[in-house]
């Protein structure tokens, strides 16, 4: 029996990649073009793990940064080089192509975690940063060089897109680090919610390696069995 639904379903936009099947780039740019999901759940992910205020700062940018790039959007109305059927057709997003969304996105993503890297990381040595910025930066430019090629949008739309997210992660990083430098983020931790959730921010101190986690598990453990 057939059903006939009452509504016309759409798809979800932020999931919906279409590519060429017979070419194995253009299968790896259709992964690509997912990836800003995939960090979205990092960013989740390093909440629950560690409750440190850090990746609830970069997913409120995040969740601007979008929404500046639905506004631009709507306002330049330039068209994407080539329409696909029923894509962001009657959706929440914007379905033209001027600035691209996953550029903006990854813009603001290396851009302020490059900052955080080389400006706030201590204890970290300028080898591991270094290969750190050229693990992001190629990842980045895969996202984004996905995006031309699987004619998503043009070069214009991208570089428009990357400038304005790597201006407002700058932007972002430096609100935040003054929101920490005037005491908003530890008023903030003093509040209720941030107390029950037992939400931290160890912006300025230096990270603990693997090395120092396995010292300190060793200690707890050797301190359990003397008691």
């Amino acid at each position: 029996m057939v059903y006939e639904l009452g509504y016309n379903p759409i798809p979800f936009d932020d999931t919906y990649v279409l590519y060429d099947p017979s070419s194995r780039l253009s299968f790896a740019c259709a992964g690509l073009s997912l990836l800003p999901i995939g960090i979205l759940v990092f960013y989740l992910s390093w909440f629950i793990v560690t409750r440190e205020v850090e990746p609830c700062i970069m997913a409120a940018g995040q969740v601007v940064n979008d929404v500046l790039n639905n506004l631009v959007k709507n306002y330049v109305k330039q068209p994407r080089p080539v329409q696909f059927v029923g894509f962001q057709e009657n959706g929440l997003r914007s379905g033209y192509g001027m600035p691209s969304a996953h550029s903006q996105f990854m813009g603001f993503f290396a851009t302020y975690l490059l900052l955080r890297l080389w400006l706030q990381w201590r204890g970290v040595c300028a080898l591991k940063k270094s290969i750190a910025s050229l693990i992001i930066l190629v990842v980045s430019i895969s996202v984004v060089f996905a995006r031309v090629y699987l004619n998503y949008h043009n070069v214009e739309q991208v570089l428009v897109g990357s400038s304005i997210g790597c201006s407002l992660g700058a932007t972002f990083f430096f609100l935040g680090t003054l929101a920490r430098v005037m005491g908003v983020v530890d008023w903030a931790l003093e509040l209720y919610p941030a107390k029950v959730l037992h939400m931290k921010d160890s912006c300025f101190f230096e990270p603990l390696s693997l090395q120092d986690e396995r010292r300190l598990w060793e200690q707890r453990r050797l301190k359990s069995k003397t008691e």
